[in-house]
């Protein structure tokens, strides 16, 4: 039996609070999301994990793994990347950054792209996109925290340090300030059941190609070494199909297709789980607990009304040192070595209790996201604080 993982079933949840769905709270009763699928850029590779090998992984030492990597510097001159100018380059940078096809719904509600229905007809999803707000969740389970009157709590803060209950009727008491959830591409979870499907099988059969050698990059997502040439896995939807079935077969006795393909590589865990919930979310986004609670149900990881159980889960910040370009006067780059693990302490804060199971898989996926975000920005323009990034390593 896998108990680390086993889903922890809701017990009775104030039945007549009509706006929860899965710890789902909406300002206007509904449930669902746009759609985005924009890709990542691939970087230098670096083990983590479970992999055998010198070194320790860019991830490993608190899951109990070593690897082999490189930490790769990501070419160029001063001045001149890839025959880009630095202003050309700083310019790239501040392109959106979810690459939205224009397909893509954004989210919305009446008046307002996006929430047009779903285009498989027989998989609901949901129809429209409630506004979706952070409440008062346990740490350890992320199940709503119910007042004495079994209602719930919804934040007034950003770090909910404040909060404040809804009505008996379900409703959000007027003039309350809350904080949605922000799911960026993440939406692509909307997606039908087929399109998940077809992503699903794609990545299976990368991950499984003859002479793959899988690993993972510095954020952790997979990445796959066939005839010397590395890629990583960096579609939205592919990250997000992997995830699903990962963290559904972890949940289970029987072995998913993800297991399957990552059991030799030592891959088949939560940590890679919580790296691939980072490669579908917006790089320059933040990943909560509402966020992962969220998103388990509408992606279908659990049924709604239910909560992933991650009892067990253990998380530490072992990443290795990278190497980063800046600009400190928007004309000269120059490089600098980043001690991984102290930026995401500045960034992102110390990390949950040990014993706070959910927080600390929210944490782990955050912590992916901010490195991503890091390895993809191609020079850091530190020209208006005139300090290089926190956790840069002095001569």
């Amino acid at each position: 039996m896998k108990t680390q993982t086993q889903l922890l079933r809701k017990t009775a949840l104030a039945a007549a609070v009509t706006l929860l769905v899965g710890g789902v709270a909406s300002l206007d009763g509904d449930m669902g999301v746009g759609a985005g699928m924009p890709s990542l850029i691939s970087t230098a590779s670096a083990a983590r994990g479970d992999g055998a090998g010198g070194g320790q992984g860019a991830m490993g030492a608190g899951r109990g793994g070593e690897g082999a990597g490189s930490q790769g510097q990501r070419g160029g001159g001063q001045g001149q990347r890839g025959g880009k100018s630095v202003a050309d380059v700083l310019a790239d940078e501040a392109d959106d950054d979810s690459d939205r096809p224009d397909w893509a719904g954004m989210p919305g509600g009446e008046g307002r792209p996006g929430g047009g229905g779903n285009p498989n007809p027989g998989v609901t999803k949901g129809d429209d996109y409630g506004d979706l707000v952070m409440l008062l969740r346990d740490q350890v389970t992320g199940e709503p925290e119910l007042d004495a009157e079994g209602n719930l709590q919804v934040c007034t803060s950003a770090d909910c340090s404040t909060y404040v209950s809804m009505t008996a009727d379900g409703e959000i008491p007027e003039g309350t300030t809350t904080f949605e959830v922000d799911f960026g591409r993440a939406s692509v979870a909307r997606s039908p059941a087929n399109v998940i499907e077809h992503s699903l099988d794609e990545a299976i059969t990368k991950l499984t190609a003859d002479g793959a050698v899988l690993g993972v990059d510095p954020a952790g997502r997979i990445t796959i070494t066939v005839d010397g040439v590395t890629s990583t896995i960096d579609s939205p939807l592919e990250n997000l199909a992997l995830y699903i079935d990962l963290m559904q077969g972890l949940a289970s006795d029987a072995v998913s297709p993800t297991e399957a393909a990552l059991l030799d590589s030592g891959l088949a865990n939560l940590d890679t789980a919580a790296s691939l919930l980072a490669g579908v979310a917006d790089k320059t986004g933040d990943i909560t607990l509402d966020f992962v609670v969220y998103e388990n149900v509408i992606s279908g990881v659990v049924d709604s009304g239910d909560f992933y159980n991650f009892a067990g889960f253990d998380y530490d910040r072992t990443y290795d040192n990278v190497s980063y370009y800046y600009t400190l006067d928007g004309t000269t780059v120059l490089s600098a070595e980043l001690n991984v693990n102290d930026y995401l302490l500045a960034i992102n804060g110390a990390l949950p209790a040990d014993d706070q199971d959910a927080a600390q898989f929210t944490a782990a996926a955050d912590d992916a996201l901010e490195v991503i975000e890091l390895v993809h920005t191609q020079i850091h323009d530190l020209t208006e604080s005139g300090e290089l990034l926190p956790g840069t390593v002095l001569p």
